[in-house]
């Protein structure tokens, strides 16, 4: 069995724990900071890894360093994941865990982008209108891209609708290039 597959596996496993005990998005808020922290910290990484030190005294360290940030249900999810020496597959049982959650709750992931920093009412207006045009809801990530000159992209699935500046300047420029001047 491939690796996706396994992170897959234990991704939808501890999502289907977390609904019954913390709720699925903050299962998922805590699978995903797990991965960044051990994609960040590759110490960490290396010492949950490190066969040369016992299970117990990495549960105790899980435990005692994790007690404030994670659940006891997260927590009880790492010991699990050390225990059967996956915890190099955090990120990847992360990145499943949240496609699945998206999937599950029918959302789907939007990524705008603007030269500066949009008003909240105006990406309010955006999202209602790509959910509209998907007719999917959307949970969107907000990124500022000065090299878009102005305007505004967005991304959805496999969806570019590009209205910014630079695409415009792109296409302006393409078009003179195909007039012949005699």
């Amino acid at each position: 069995m491939n690796d996706r597959a396994v992170a897959r596996r234990y991704a939808e496993g501890f999502l289907a724990y977390a609904k019954e005990t913390v709720g699925a998005k903050a299962g998922l808020e805590d699978l995903m900071s797990l991965g960044r922290m051990l994609e960040k910290d590759p110490e960490l990484l290396k010492f949950l890894k490190n066969p040369e030190i016992s299970y117990k005294d990495k549960s105790e360290f899980i435990d005692k360093v994790f007690k404030g940030t994670f659940s006891e249900e997260t927590r009880a999810f790492i010991k699990l994941i050390v225990e059967k020496q996956r915890s190099e597959e955090a990120p990847d049982i992360a990145q499943e865990a949240g496609e699945f959650y998206y999937r599950e709750m029918g959302i789907e992931r939007a990524t705008i982008k603007s030269a500066k920093p949009l008003p909240p009412e105006m990406l309010k207006a955006i999202k209602e209108k790509l959910e509209t045009k998907t007719g999917k809801k959307l949970e969107v990530e907000v990124k500022v891209d000065p090299a878009l000159i102005g305007g505004v992209q967005a991304v959805v699935g496999n969806i570019v609708i590009d209205g910014s500046i630079r695409r415009k300047l792109f296409e302006l420029r393409e078009h003179l290039m195909e007039i012949k001047v005699d």
